[in-house]
């Protein structure tokens, strides 16, 4: 059933597009939360705390342990407590890890994000941190560490994604339409996106570029995801050539990042043929 507020956006995009384009505009591009949990901040705070040079400034990254490095990316309007699960144990396990703040998120400077951002964020963290053995990232932190290999010189040894959305268009249109928005509303959406990025919104595809990807991948997602489907890491695994893909019941989009049964399959993927140093 249409709600008031997909009835108000409905009527908006019919009536007035621009109004409706410039609304997106801003949804898309200023994060209005810079922190959606506070679990784990007791051991992010015992981490150093560092920053490096970001796209839109200087950007917090937490950093701990001795070992391979790891990287840990967050996902759009949030910051870097919700991998403090994961980053606790891989740390734990032998590794380094660097838990970063997205540009404009958490501790990091700047007023404005995106997913390219994102990725200019994890190319600059790889170019002044040194090359990560891995990345872990939650949700858009995935496709945005996908477009930060193919266009800013991020190089791991391996990735894991959680709660990924495979296509910008393809969620912002599974979201839409589970809010009732119309055929229109979404189209101007992703007009509005395209506008936003400076390119089409569509570029924004991991199964475009996981084809080219060499590197073993490990795509895990929650049954009960309502944010970004399970469909998606079927599509990414079907795309990347050394990937694998498990879906777990009674998990949604932020219980990935806790589960221990997905602890568990991100620590035997990373020290699975660890290297020494």
């Amino acid at each position: 059933m249409p709600t008031a507020f997909s009835l108000a956006a409905n009527a908006t995009a019919a009536f007035l597009p621009r109004t409706y384009k410039a609304s997106v505009s801003r949804e898309f591009t200023r994060p209005r939360v810079r922190k959606q949990t506070d679990k784990g901040r007791d051991w992010l705070d015992s981490l150093n705390k560092d920053t490096f040079e970001g796209p839109k400034g200087r950007q917090r990254v937490y950093r701990g342990g001795d070992g391979p490095l790891v990287f840990f990316q967050h996902g759009w309007e949030a910051d870097s407590a919700d991998l403090s699960t994961l980053g606790e144990a891989v740390m734990s396990a032998g590794f380094s890890v660097a838990l970063i703040d997205g540009p404009s998120h958490g501790e990091s400077e700047g007023h404005s994000a995106y997913i390219l951002p994102f990725a200019e964020g994890l190319g600059a963290a790889a170019a002044q941190l040194g090359q990560p053995y891995g990345v872990v990232a939650h949700s858009m932190g995935l496709p945005a560490s996908v477009l930060a290999m193919t266009r800013h010189g991020l190089k791991p040894d391996r990735v894991v994604g959680l709660g990924a959305p495979d296509a910008l268009t393809r969620n912002a249109a599974f979201q839409s339409e589970a809010m009732g928005l119309s055929r229109r509303a979404i189209a101007l959406m992703i007009e509005a996106m395209s506008e936003s990025l400076g390119e089409p919104a569509a570029n924004m595809d991991i199964t475009l570029d996981a084809p080219n990807l060499t590197i073993p991948a490990l795509i895990l997602h929650g049954a009960n995801d309502q944010i970004a489907p399970p469909v998606s890491a079927e599509r990414i695994t079907s795309a990347w050539p050394d990937a694998r893909s498990e879906i777990f019941d009674g998990v949604g989009h932020r219980g990935i990042l806790r589960d221990p049964r997905v602890v568990e399959q991100v620590l035997g993927f990373l020290t699975a043929d660890t290297p020494t140093s």
